[in-house]
This record gives structure tokens, sequence and C-alpha cells, in this order.
């Protein structure tokens, strides 16, 4: 059966009764490799084909369905058609002319891409793989239109008919008749990324990269060209995202899976429905992370409809807002917890109304507490109860143990409404490889998960993705630790490594300091969390970032330093939380993992032994 990233059950719902018998002819008659999509906006102006099908084997072919009866049928041209309505006589572009302007709008669009197109022989220049488009009239049969002009306008290779729909129509002459809307026929098979790359283009809600000068409507002589990879969501993620509907939802997903990139995904299409007196809220504990998605989420067009807040900051805004309680002259941890019980006994009394959104989603829900959860559910509109939950339990670094609770017992009833996402696509397999020793034991668990609402522990499983093995730089002192790591940057940036793509995470600010002045005297663009007046990264701007191994979680940089490895665990941290937030800080790299120190400690040690482990495990592998 053909796969549908939309969730065949949601199309079916979505189908009037034409695109119906062709959504269920499509999926008796297509082999597992052909992709459906319905009604869903692609290419450069957001055009809408009724069904959009992508086979490895054949390529890209655009159907539009209508249900006219004949006697529906007015005067036509190649271009317009009468049709006859209980409203009276409108005139309709013709769908075929829609379906193929459809069609060369987005092969125009790919044959600028050189990884799609024939470099050399007869068909040098034009796209690897065939395309088409056709029309369905579901509600007419051959025997209605017998004896007329009819195949002058639909021609029959581009025409199926009721009788090209029903169930007794063998699956192979199905086929044979969607071949035909090919213009061309000449033998080429899709790999996988040039498929992933043709739903780059088709798609570009789907894509990693943020919309920049790379997309449509950029002026050629200002768009840099395309790079070498183009990264999508895969099809599990791809299918997630668009399936989620209302009603709670939690996603566990590892370190890597696409988490983050879901729950953009899903603001960004809450957005359209979202009103200024009823906003979707994004809540996550981090502020950098906070900073980091608002960004992205303004990058591609959403405006403050989607309110993106850390949950403490959320609490302040309500605390203001309501003229909350809080016991004055209370400072870090102590504030912050006298912020969430005062906004928790707010919302228990009624004085800040539950409901007041249209929709929430919490990233990185494994560092809220239990109470935290409780209240945030509590804020969505009854109208829609649409709440998402993102979890790795993995990645807890701020809970004191290992929690034991169900998702039921805060209000968030998920069942039958669980994804779990285990493939790590962040990480190449040496930086995981590295990052799953480091953290032996800590991602085994603690017992059976017993149902559906517990939390699993997602052991993350790679990708695939090749790369080169994580190095361990070990110095004297601080200063020389912090000019072998510069000369590393250096390096990185003259070879083209673009420095927003660059980050070092330290445990403390107090250990930038040295990093900050090395990199200052090369020169290098950066960005420091322990500058005296920072508030927040501009992610605008092209520079290395700074940032504590906390602040890390929920980024991804395709260089990533982590340095001071001598400070863990400190003194107020068990080896096991040290290494716990290791692992975090090591599943940052997208490509390249560097790990630094200026002294022992048992994190070193550990990240030595480590080191070695894997280099034997790929030396064996080769």
């Amino acid at each position: 059966m053909a796969v549908f990233p939309q969730g065949l059950s949601h199309v079916d719902a979505r189908c009037n009764a034409g695109e119906r018998r062709v959504l269920h002819q499509l999926k008796r008659c297509l082999e597992d490799d052909y992709l459906v999509w319905h009604d869903i906006a692609i290419g450069p102006k957001a055009r809408q084909p009724d069904f959009v099908v992508l086979s490895p084997r054949w390529g890209i072919l655009l159907l539009e369905v209508k249900d006219w009866r004949p006697a529906t049928l007015g005067p036509a041209t190649r271009d317009a058609i009468e049709l006859r309505t209980p409203r009276g006589v409108v005139t309709a572009p013709h769908p075929l002319r829609q379906a193929r302007d459809y069609a060369l709008e987005l092969v125009d669009m790919m044959k600028d891409d050189p990884a799609l197109v024939h470099e050399h022989g007869p068909f040098a220049g034009r796209l690897l793989f065939p395309y088409g488009w056709g029309v369905v009239l579901a509600a007419m049969r051959r025997s209605d239109v017998i004896g007329s002009d009819f195949d002058e306008l639909f021609p029959p290779a581009r025409t199926l008919l009721r009788d090209d729909l029903d169930e007794a129509v063998p699956a192979a002459a199905f086929q044979h008749r969607l071949w035909g809307m090919f213009t061309v026929s000449y033998p080429h098979t899709l790999t996988l990324p040039q498929r992933d790359r043709v739903r780059w283009h088709l798609f570009p809600e789907v894509r990693l990269q943020p919309q920049t000068a790379l997309d449509f409507g950029a002026a050629p002589e200002t768009a840099p060209p395309l790079p070498d990879l183009l990264q999508v969501m895969d099809l599990q993620q791809e299918q997630v995202a668009r399936t989620l509907g209302e009603g709670h939802r939690v996603i566990h997903g590892a370190a890597g899976s696409g988490k983050t990139m879901i729950l953009i995904f899903r603001a960004q299409y809450l957005a359209a429905a979202a009103r200024a007196d009823q906003p979707v809220l994004v809540l996550c504990f981090n502020r950098t992370l906070a900073d980091r998605i608002r960004h992205q989420l303004r990058e591609r067009g959403v405006d403050e409809r989607v309110q993106v807040r850390t949950f403490h900051g959320w609490c302040q805004d309500l605390v203001r807002s309501y003229q909350l309680g809080v016991p004055p002259g209370l400072k870090g941890d102590a504030h912050f917890a006298a912020l969430a019980r005062a906004v928790e006994r707010a919302v228990d009394s009624g004085r800040v109304p539950g409901g007041q959104y249209l929709a929430l989603l919490i990233d990185e829900a494994h560092d809220f507490e239990d109470a935290w959860l409780r209240i945030a559910g509590r804020m969505v509109s009854p109208a829609t109860n649409s709440l998402l939950v993102l979890y790795d339990d993995a990645q807890s670094i701020y809970q004191g143990k290992r929690r034991r609770f169900n998702f039921a017992s805060v209000g968030i009833e998920a069942r039958g409404r669980t994804s779990i996402l285990r493939l790590n696509y962040r990480n190449t397999t040496e930086v995981l490889a590295l990052a799953l020793q480091c953290a032996q034991g800590l991602l085994q668990g603690d017992g059976p998960v017993r149902g559906e609402d517990e939390l699993p522990l997602v052991q993350p499983l790679s990708a695939g993705r090749r790369g080169a093995l994580p190095v361990l730089v070990q110095a004297r002192h601080a200063q020389e630790e912090a000019d072998l790591l510069a000369e590393r940057i250096a390096a990185a940036l003259a070879g083209g490594t673009p420095a927003g793509d660059i980050a070092v995470l330290c445990r403390t600010k107090s250990l930038m300091r040295p990093i900050e002045a090395a990199l200052a005297r090369r020169g290098v663009p950066l960005q420091s969390m322990n500058a005296l007046a920072f508030r927040r990264f501009d992610w605008r701007s092209p520079s290395v970032k700074l940032l504590t191994l906390h602040s890390a979680k929920g980024l991804e940089f395709g260089l990533v330093c982590v340095a001071g490895l001598q400070a863990l665990p400190m003194r107020d941290e068990t080896l096991e939380d040290a290494v716990r937030l290791l692992y975090v800080a090591m599943t940052r790299a997208t490509r390249e993992l560097v790990l630094s120190a200026h002294g022992r400690s048992a994190v070193v040690d550990r990240v030595h032994d480590a080191l070695a482990a894997v280099a034997r495990q790929f030396s064996a592998a080769a």
C-alpha cells in the first residue's frame, strides 16, 4: 500500500465523494514505495492540487479530481469550462490546464537544482525523473461521454473516469493508466537522498534549514547555490507532524530525533487559526531554547499569535497581569519556586482563568515539575483541547532523580495518541556512539514500562550518517586549552563553517573567559553568556556562541566544543548527574565534536576511556 504522510484516516475524513474514490483506488493499487499527499500546498505559489503522487521509479504526478456529472458540463475550451449548478451557470478553470500549470511550475523550479537534472547525454538539462499531470472525473463513466467532443477537451491519456476507479480494475492496469499521464518515459530510479531533495522543493514546511534566500522568491542574482545536502523531515517525522490533531498528544523522542522541529511545524500550522485574544503558547524551561524557537518561528513568518516563553517567564507574566502575591526579596531558585506556587494557587482558585490558549506546546517537558505540567494543561481552550508534550527522560537534567509517574496523573490524557521517535538524525554515528558509550547505564531505565501513560527511556538509534571521530584535547592549563580550541575554531571558519554553526559549551560562565580572549585575539566574532550585559543571543548574528551546558538543551550546531571537562562533576553534583549533562551537551553536535580539559576528573577519565572504546569499535568495523 502507498504511504500517506498525512495519515490515511485523516485524508479520508477530508475528502469529498469523488476524492474518496480516488484515494481508495490509490490505496488499493499502489505499492509501498509510492508517496501520496492530498490537498496540500506545494511549490513557490502554494498551489493545492488534489493529489500529489511521488514514485521513485516514475517521478511526480499531479491529479485534479472533479465530481462533476454529465449534465453539469456546459460549453468548454481548453482553458475554462461552464458548469450548470444550482446557483446558475458558473465558469471554472479547466482542471487539466490547472494541473499542467502546477506541474510545469514545479519543473521549472527543480530544474535549477543541479542534483536533480541530467548533466550529460540526450537528456542533459532535463529533470532526472519524469513528471506528469491528469484529471479524474470521478462521477462520469465512458458510456456517459460517447459521441461527444469530450475527448478533445479531456484527452483519454490524461483523463481517468469512474470506470478506472472500480474495484474490478486490476492494480497493474490502474498503474498503467497513471504512467500514461507522464510527459516522457525514460529509466531512472530516484535514490532516497534524491527523493528527499524533491520533498524539500515540494514542501518548504518540512525543511530543516531555516528559510532564507534559498527559498522561493529570492532573486536569481542574490540567491546562493543550493547546498549539497538539503535536509527534510524523514517520513515518520512528517507523518507525526501532519497527523497531530486536536486533543492531548505526547511524543517521546530520543536526542536528535526531531522533536523541536515537529513542535515548530505544529506551531506554524496552528498560527493560522490563532487570534490575538486566544494565541498559541509554546513553553520550555531554558531561556536560550525559547529564544531560538521564537527566532525560528519568526523566520517562517509566524507572528505574535504564537507566543514562546520559558515556564517561569510565563509565570512572571501572569503574576504581573493578575497582581498575584509573591514574597519580595527572594532570589534564584527560591524566587522561581514562589512564582510557580503563586500561579498554581491562582489557577486552582480561578483567579487566573483557564482555557486562555488555542493550543499549548511544551518542549523539553522532562524538565517540568509535575505541578507545572498540571497547570499548563488547564490553560488550553476546551474547544480544542490541543496540548502537545515533547519528552525525553534521558535528557532530564533538572530532576533530582528519575521520575516515576504517568501522564494521566497530571491531567494529560494521551492514551492512543502517543508517538515514539527513536532515530537520531542530528548526530553522526561517531558522535552518537561516544555519547552512548559515556552514558552507559543511564539509558537503561529502572523497570518495565507498564502502560502508555508511563515514561519510557528511549534508546536513540543512529540514522547512519558518518563523520569524524570526536577528539579529546588535553591541555596543561586553561590558557593552553583556550588557545587550542580557538585554533580549531579558526580553522573551521577558514574551511567554510559558518560562525553561527559553532558553539563552545562550558559547565560555568567563568570557564568561558580564557576562551573568549583567545577567540577575540584571532578576530573570531562571538557572543558569550559570560558577557556583562548579556540577556539573550542575537541568532541573526553570524557569531560563535559560548553558552553553558544547561542552556544548550534543545539546540544544535555543526561544530560543538565541550570545554573544561575537568570541572565535572562539580562539588554539588553526582557523577551520574554530570554524565547525563555531558550526554546532552555531546548530542548538540551535528557534524563534529571536540571535548577539552586542562586537568583530570572522573568525567575526563570516562571520556578518555569511552573514546578509546569507540575508536576500537569503528576500527574493527572497518
